[in-house]
């Protein structure tokens, strides 16, 4: 509610000021101690002030301030930080388009309150108006929305979880903290209800194309939320550097260590000749190394990364056939058939996978039994066991 107010009374201010523009928001880390701050910041361009005037009043550059400080508790953070023997770890991303901003933080270790724990926060406001946007004003119908949102969480989180998991109370899917960014929308968990095994609070992000039918064109993620056409360039540029771009910025042949200290890792799944690592925080998505390499596992490079809901420049999974990969690439190098026990010694749905070797990777394409796309791998190598 006191939020709302100050919308109000910051909304009235911006009828009667003219706001300049807002230029961008930052994210900085701070270093205090042994503790590792994220820090938002609003920078706008701002005229001067005429001689012996007052500088005019950036309503929206006010309001996001406002709510920084009110979301984040940057202040907060920094005297915890500041405490004997202190030890705090953030990690933040932020997302600017022309419509909105959308910035979140995790916050692991000493809380404000002073005892150990893990909290989640995040704000998405308008850059037209510096107001909150919440998540209810992104569908034309929320109800709808959050009821299909509710049942991928049901059928593909819940029926997987362990039985061991002590924090996974998913239902009812909460409404007041997400983010936004290129891959799509991400609701934030209190750590009383959803934890992850490493003790991080948890959260569930949502693929655009997963929910782009409950998004109108009156939406502010309207243009972002658009289904990817096949982009035939801007797919073999991402071959080309052995990665899904954007947000997930991991690439084959990155070392271990350095992916553990980019995303967060579950304990590893298995193959027949490989681990694989499912990332904590973007469901489907995992990288994979080779189960008897001659390294220590953390300096083992990643031979694959895998997908099971993504739109990667237009190969969307549940949407994409099988046709669709022979009129981009013709005639793949290999295909390989995998029944019930073959596809799940290989983490995979029972079907068949296309393989490409293209830009100095290997594409693999796993269609389900009905021919639609179920995964996207990406590999330093064909698969040894191809015939």
């Amino acid at each position: 509610m006191k939020m709302r107010r100050m919308a109000a009374v910051l909304a009235a201010l911006a009828v009667l000021v003219p706001a300049a523009a807002l230029a961008q928001i930052h994210m900085d880390i701070e270093q205090h101690g042994a503790s590792r701050l994220v820090v938002f910041s609003v920078h706008a361009d701002m005229p001067e002030a005429a001689p012996g005037k007052t500088a005019p009043i950036d309503p929206v550059r006010m309001a996001v301030e406002m709510q920084i400080e009110a979301r984040f508790e940057q202040e907060k953070a920094r005297s915890a930080a500041d405490r004997a023997g202190a030890h705090i770890v953030q990690e933040g991303s932020v997302y600017q388009d022309e419509r909105l901003v959308s910035m979140a933080r995790t916050w692991n270790g000493e809380q404000a309150g002073g005892l150990d724990g893990s909290s989640a926060a995040a704000l998405t406001v308008s850059l037209e108006t510096g107001m909150e946007i919440y998540l209810d004003e992104l569908f034309d119908d929320p109800q709808a929305a959050f009821a299909h949102m509710e049942e991928i969480i049901d059928s593909q989180i819940l029926e997987s979880m362990s039985d061991y998991m002590e924090y996974g109370d998913l239902l009812p899917m909460p409404t007041d903290s997400y983010s936004v960014n290129e891959l799509g929308l991400t609701v934030y968990y209190p750590q009383d209800r959803y934890r992850y095994f490493s003790g991080e609070s948890g959260s569930v992000t949502f693929m655009w194309h997963e929910i782009a039918d409950y998004i109108g064109e009156s939406s502010p993620v309207y243009a972002l939320s658009r289904p990817q056409e096949v982009n035939v360039s801007r797919l073999r540029g991402a071959l080309a550097h052995g990665g899904f771009d954007g947000v997930l910025n991991l690439r084959l042949g990155m070392e271990l260590s350095k992916v553990k200290g980019a995303v967060l890792l579950a304990d590893p799944d298995y193959t027949t000749d490989a681990l694989v690592y499912p990332l904590e925080r973007m469901r489907g998505f995992a990288v994979e190394i080779p189960k008897y390499a001659e390294t220590k596992e953390d300096d083992t490079p990643v031979s694959a990364l895998r997908a099971s809901c993504i739109s990667y420049h237009g190969l969307t999974t549940g949407k994409t056939g099988m046709a669709d990969l022979y009129a981009i690439f013709g005639e793949p190098d290999a295909a390989l058939v995998y029944d019930e026990d073959a596809a799940a010694d290989a983490l995979l749905e029972p079907g068949e996978s296309l393989f490409f070797e293209e830009m100095g990777c290997v594409l693999q394409a796993h269609f389900d039994e009905e021919g639609l796309l179920a995964c996207v791998i990406l590999r330093d190598a064909l698969p040894q066991q191809l015939p």
